[in-house]
């Protein structure tokens, strides 16, 4: 089976609203990292297994995770999942004349605020959070560099090899847009 693509742009709004769900959206991650059955998710991510099979199926179904490998064991069949990509951005047609795509950035913004807040509430003084909104003046050449710098970062971002008993996760929400 091929590697899976670096970037997926979804343009599907069902898809939006799966990853606008925060623990989908940890589920992903958590395939995205490295091929991993359910039970192995549910167990990093701190997460009821039986919880977590509906939300699997969703984003199965979905198209957003594939099936790696399949084992019988005892009777049933244990399925190892990854993510389709490494990284996923949302097509900005799905935006246009509102067809839901402005609820689906609610709903990831609301996800987002919840993760923010808790994190404001347990902040760490020697690591707090780093909040900030910008506006950005610059000729179209300079904002096309900046955009260009921020994919790569992302990209630098994800592409994480530590995942041993030191590595530590920080969350961002990241938006880059023109001002009218």
């Amino acid at each position: 089976m091929p590697d899976p693509q670096e970037i997926y742009r979804v343009s599907d709004l069902e898809q939006v609203r799966l990853l606008a769900d925060p623990l989908k959206l940890k589920l992903i991650q958590a395939f995205a990292e490295r091929p991993r059955t359910v039970r192995e998710a549910a167990t990093e991510l701190g997460e009821n297994l039986t919880r977590l099979y509906r939300h699997v199926d969703a984003l199965l179904e979905a198209g957003l995770i594939e099936i790696t490998h399949e084992e019988k064991k005892r009777g049933t069949v244990e399925r190892t999942f990854r993510s389709i990509a490494r990284r996923f951005e949302v097509d900005h047609a799905l935006f246009a004349d509102d067809g839901g795509g402005n609820q689906a950035v609610r709903g990831l913004l609301r996800a987002a605020e919840e993760e923010l807040l808790g994190a404001l509430d347990t902040a760490d003084e020697a690591n707090p959070p780093l909040v900030m909104r910008l506006r950005i003046k610059g000729s179209p050449a300079r904002l096309a560099e900046l955009r260009r710098a921020l994919d790569d970062w992302l990209t630098d971002a994800q592409d994480d090899d530590d995942d041993d008993d030191t590595s530590a996760e920080a969350g961002a929400i990241i938006a880059f847009y023109p001002l009218r």
